[in-house]
């Protein structure tokens, strides 16, 4: 395949999909599609030969990162929770669809150019779906407070870690839910959150065995205990007891708060 606008119809393939095409500067062909972005704007996918740069004599069906670019007009950054992440490998592992940085692309063999409308369909979709992430995330099914605090700390432009062990004084490692960075502190932050209260008394009391456990370096972090503040289900002795081993803040009540304390 050669990628000149003067053999699209030549290609070996239905152009049924394609609503228009022209020749872009790096060679690839763009293929318009009647495929739309959420805010209407057309999907245009790119096809080049060799676009692996090895000479195998691949063709390169991709997105050329537009779809990413949309996002980010629109202030949604992907690749910032590890929800996101995951997000888009499931879209790419369901669709058979390859990410390279920004862009999404599909590879295909010479010999089988006429699979080129499935692929067209593939990545669209994929675009698609992508491209509903910036709306899921406002007008998304009530998520848990985990996910609800990680979009925070996303938020904050702050560095951090899901899911850290620290080493405890009985020979065990002692996971915590996040560990963020501040500008002059370290943050362990172990998050409470149910609608029962009977396990919130039982949350309460893990919580304090996971401070107690990891005393001998709890003055190397600023520890907070969050607690959601969604339901009245605490119990106001537990959270004076965690208030001996941490600090205690209600979330999203206390958002502002925690704001500062996350940034120190």
């Amino acid at each position: 395949m050669t990628s000149t606008p003067s053999n699209i119809n030549d290609l070996g393939f239905d152009v049924c999909l394609v609503t228009d095409w022209d020749q872009v500067r790096d060679g690839s062909i763009r293929l318009a599609t009647p495929f739309q972005y959420p805010n209407g704007s057309q999907i245009d996918l790119f096809l080049k030969a060799n676009g692996n740069g090895n000479g195998s004599g691949d063709v390169l069906l991709s997105d050329k990162g537009q779809t990413m670019a949309y996002l980010l007009d629109l202030h949604v950054k992907p690749w910032t929770s590890q929800k996101r992440k995951q997000t888009l490998a499931d879209i790419c592992s369901t669709l058979g669809v390859e990410q390279d940085g920004g862009a999404f692309f599909i590879r295909l063999k010479q010999e089988k150019i006429k699979e080129v409308p499935d692929a067209m369909l593939r990545l669209a979709q994929t675009c698609i779906r992508v491209a509903d992430i910036a709306y899921t995330q406002r007008l998304r099914a009530p998520a848990t407070l985990t996910e609800d605090f990680e979009e925070f700390i996303v938020g904050l432009d702050r560095p951090y870690k899901p899911g850290v062990k620290i080493p405890g004084q009985f020979g065990t490692e002692v996971e915590f839910n996040f560990l963020v960075e501040g500008q002059r502190m370290r943050s362990l932050v172990q998050i409470l959150s149910t609608a029962n209260q009977s396990a919130a008394h039982i949350l309460s009391v893990d919580a304090f065995a996971r401070w107690s456990d990891i005393a001998p370096v709890r003055h190397q972090y600023q520890c907070l205990s969050v607690y959601d503040t969604s339901n009245d289900v605490f119990r106001e002795d537990d959270l004076k007891r965690l208030q001996v081993v941490s600090d205690i803040v209600g979330f999203p009540a206390e958002s502002e708060r925690l704001n500062l304390s996350l940034a120190a």
